[in-house]
């Protein structure tokens, strides 16, 4: 909790790099390559272990990013490339995928989000859903905290995607055991500030760095830009610009 409040104000930024080091809660990665396979493990396990129990939520800083580490997730739990394919099906695809208009690969048990409102349908933005059937035309049966909906191919098309992986935005409100979270050099304080305090139990930041000093001068200067808690008077200037 106080680590949370100077996270919170930016101060001492340093020091709260340190006591999280100490207590395993901020990993070093030497290349974006091995954070992205970490991650992807991360992700991969708690989507085995079942899509809406609330284990764990890997938070990335960009859209960008946010799409590549749910490609990667969603390879390392349908083991694409790793064992030949049945009878027609290319390297990488498996039978019953539906493809969307962002060119995602979806298939039976992928945690994904609806990313439109729909009172017909029974859906509403940023809900998470696991896919429970895909229709032979694309339409898809999907299981929430909602219950259970059926998504016609136009819907699932235009505005279903992979929800393995989330952003801070997208991250707010939620609450999970366990957050992991990408740490960039784009990230202002707001953002680290949501992602780590979205777990109960621990929250770990994953860098890039070429070594702990290099990793906590990224940290310092994250919380040192766009802080969570500047007042009023610095809201209202941000406004006017």
């Amino acid at each position: 909790a106080d680590l949370s409040l100077l996270m919170r104000t930016g101060e001492r930024s340093s020091e709260v790099f340190d006591a999280l080091l100490e207590r395993g809660q901020v990993v070093v990665h030497a290349s974006e390559v091995e954070r992205t396979a970490s991650l992807a493990a991360i992700g991969a396990n708690r989507a085995c272990d079942g899509a809406d129990d609330g284990d764990q939520l890997v938070i990335a800083d960009t859209r960008d990013q946010v799409a590549e580490l749910n490609a990667a997730i969603r390879d390392r739990r349908h083991d694409v490339g790793e064992h030949p394919g049945r009878s027609g099906e290319r390297s990488g695809e498996r039978s019953g995928e539906f493809v969307t208009r962002r060119g995602e690969r979806i298939g039976h048990g992928d945690r994904v989000a609806t990313r439109r409102n729909d009172r017909d349908l029974g859906v509403a933005n940023r809900d998470t859903w696991t896919v429970a059937g895909i229709g032979q035309y694309g339409g898809m049966l999907v299981t929430g905290r909602a219950g259970q909906r059926a998504l016609p191919a136009e819907y699932v098309h235009e505005h279903v995607e992979l929800a393995f992986t989330t952003t801070a935005y997208g991250a707010q409100g939620e609450t999970v055991d366990s957050a992991h979270f990408a740490l960039g050099e784009t990230t202002g304080a707001a953002s680290a500030y949501v992602a780590m305090t979205r777990g109960r139990d621990s929250n770990t930041a994953h860098l890039v760095a070429e070594s702990i000093d290099d990793a906590r001068s990224q940290w310092v200067e994250v919380f040192s830009r766009d802080r969570a808690d500047l007042g009023p008077g610095h809201a209202a200037q941000r406004a006017a610009d």
